[in-house]
Parts: C-alpha cells; structure tokens; sequence
C-alpha cells in the first residue's frame, strides 16, 4: 500500500477522485490506482491529526509514504506549478526519476503562512532551501521514527516574491485590488490542483517500476 498525505482535502480533492472503490475511514479514504492500493490522509493544517497519522502508520506499515501539497517557493527560479522534492527522504526511499521533478532541495516547516520578506530571511539562512510549507518536517521524522520510505514532494503555490491572498487567511476583502488578488489566486490553484494530481500519478507509476 501507497500513502498520499494532503493538509486539506482541497489540496487533494482531484487525485482522490482518480481513485477507484473508494472508501472513507475518518480522515482518510482508500482506493486504488491502476492495480495499486492508495491510502489519502489529511493532516490537518501543520499536522494536526499527527496521533491519527502515527497509528495509521504502525498498523498498516505501508511501502512508502508521499508527503504532498503544495508549499511556498523561495528560490527565485521556481514558479507555481513547479514539482520539487525534499532531499530529506530516509535511505530506503525509491528515487524518483529526474524529468519528473523541476529540483530538489530543503523544503521548510513553517509555523504560518509567509510574507515575501520572511521567504528572503529563510533564502538567506538557507542555501538549500527551496520551498516552505507546514507538515513536511513533522510527517518525516514519524516516518524516519517508525522506518517508513518516504518522499516529500510538494507542487509549488506562490513565487518567492508573493504571498497568500489576505482573503483565504480570514483577513477579509478591503479593497478592488484585493478581490483581484484572490480571483487570480483561486484561478490559479483549480489548474494546479489538476497539475498536482498529474504529477502525483506520474510519480507512483514511475516508483512502482523501481526495486524497494
């Protein structure tokens, strides 16, 4: 069995529907994916089901973990619609064929969303890093504790320069521009969605031809 993690079930909604026989435990739901078995968990928003996830974990001790979403850029080259892969994954991990992915890197846990000034002091602090996002951290030292293969790999949102429409972070609309703002930015993230489910079908089928 493959596990696909998500923070919200936006993020995933697309993929989930590639699956067929679906059924839903709780915060999660199983399916399959060609001939393969796939498991989504939604995490919560910086890993809040992190005891659900654990346990998932220990009890059906899947062949690999994909730890995905999409997450902030900070390298000044990525746009959105970028797949980049953390280069945190554990030993065991299949590697993922390099035209799959645009890098690969540090992708760092955050607290919150960013503004660009706060994507600059972690460019500046980290040579590494890539991207910024709020579950890929935590979900892999679980993983590493319970010696689980895992990958992060993250579709990217926003450019290093830009930052998350005060609309979807409860700030309300307090001008034209700002509507705009978000109108473009929703546009945006319902091709993504598409683009990050093409990506992740591409990803499982191109591990499943790869020896654990």
């Amino acid at each position: 069995m493959i596990v696909v993690t998500f923070a919200v079930r936006q993020e995933g909604a697309i993929f989930e529907r590639r699956l067929s026989r679906r059924t839903k435990h709780g915060n999660r739901v199983t399916g399959r994916l060609g001939s393969r078995e796939v498991t989504i968990h939604w995490l919560g928003i910086g890993v809040e089901d992190r005891l659900g996830f654990r346990q998932m974990i220990e009890e059906t001790q899947p062949h690999y973990v994909i730890d995905s979403g999409f997450a902030g850029g900070i390298r000044t080259l990525l746009e959105p619609g970028d797949f980049v892969l953390a280069n945190d994954a554990c030993g065991k991990a299949p590697t993922a064929k390099e035209s799959l992915y645009t890098a690969k890197g540090r992708i760092v846990q955050v607290a919150q969303v960013l503004d660009p000034e706060a994507k600059a002091r972690i460019r500046r602090a980290n040579a590494e890093a890539l991207a910024v996002d709020m579950e890929s951290e935590e979900i892999a030292a679980i993983c590493k504790e319970l010696h689980i293969p895992f990958i992060t790999a993250r579709m990217i949102s926003d450019r290093y320069d830009e930052g998350i429409p005060g609309v979807f972070l409860g700030r309300g609309v307090r001008s034209l521009g700002d509507l705009a703002d978000a109108v473009r930015f929703a546009s945006r993230m319902l091709s993504l969605r598409v683009k990050l489910a093409d990506k992740l079908e591409e990803l499982i089928n191109d591990l499943a031809t790869r020896p654990r």
